[in-house]
């Protein structure tokens, strides 16, 4: 489960230093995280998961998404700002 693990450490040692609005909306995932997830994402389009990678696969998928709602709510902040 090494793509959950790393995603997971990264968004929070991210979160941890108090980012920005700015710099929410600006974060990415590493290379490592990224490629790994291009990966799984490949297997699954090819039908060739294990159940291990698919539990892996559906781990990220779901700090991604919460990742999208916190990206969501800081260009939420951005416009309040900027009005």
């Amino acid at each position: 489960m090494l793509l959950k693990t790393q995603a997971a450490t990264e968004i929070a040692q991210f979160l941890a230093h108090h980012p920005t609005p700015e710099q929410i909306v600006a974060f990415h995932p590493s290379s490592l995280v990224a490629e790994r997830a291009y990966e799984l994402i490949q297997a699954d389009r090819d039908g060739l998961l294990t159940e291990e990678e698919r539990k892996e696969l559906d781990s990220y998928l779901v700090i991604e998404y919460l990742m999208g709602l916190i990206k969501l709510e800081a260009h939420r902040q951005l416009r309040q700002l900027a009005s």
